[in-house]
């Protein structure tokens, strides 16, 4: 039996509302730590989203309608609610109804440094094959160096996981997202 929506949801404020007050008690030094390595995050996918445009990735995904996004259910993770709480910003309200919340009539109300991983690292065959080799290597090793920031959080605090931000909630219960590991 699936989740009913509404628990989604439900889920989701708690956990706004639990990360943005542990962020509110952090020291300045866990702060800059913070600020530093979402800084480092946002720049990469900015940098990995440039071989989606060359690829003219965009109109791709509108010819498939975006097919891949609906598997993005629960991929937001802790490092893309941070960025923007840190940023002193709501994050879109998600739509739970949708095959992928922050999936919209218009495309992703995300922006591109705030997505999840799993939404900045996938190129489906479509778009992988518009890249040439030099390309694809270049985006893969840019992959590498993301993935490895991501772990950093994982291993840092314990509501971090690229499995999404929901999920590990839903594990951790009452203990701190930003309860260091």
């Amino acid at each position: 039996m699936t989740k009913p929506i509404d628990d989604d949801l439900h889920l989701w404020h708690r956990c706004v509302v639990r990360v943005r007050e542990e962020l509110r008690q952090l020291p300045d030094d866990e702060r800059r730590w913070l600020s530093e390595h979402l800084r480092q995050v946002q720049q990469l996918q900015r940098r990995m989203h440039g071989f989606f445009e060359m690829a003219d990735g965009a109109s791709r995904c509108f010819a498939c309608n975006g097919a891949c996004c609906e598997k993005g259910r629960h991929h937001l993770t802790l490092v893309n609610l941070l960025g923007f709480l840190m940023a002193g910003e709501e994050p879109p309200e998600p739509d739970f109804t949708a095959s992928c919340p922050f999936l919209t009539a218009t495309g992703c109300c995300l922006d591109v440094e705030r997505r999840p991983f799993n939404c900045v690292t996938f190129n489906c065959e479509l778009v992988e094959d518009a890249l040439d080799e030099t390309s694809r290597a270049s985006f893969y090793q840019l992959e590498r160096q993301l993935r490895q920031l991501y772990q950093a959080f994982d291993c840092r605090y314990a509501g971090s996981s690229l499995r999404g931000l929901l999920i590990r909630a839903e594990r951790l219960g009452e203990r701190s997202f930003l309860g260091r590991i």
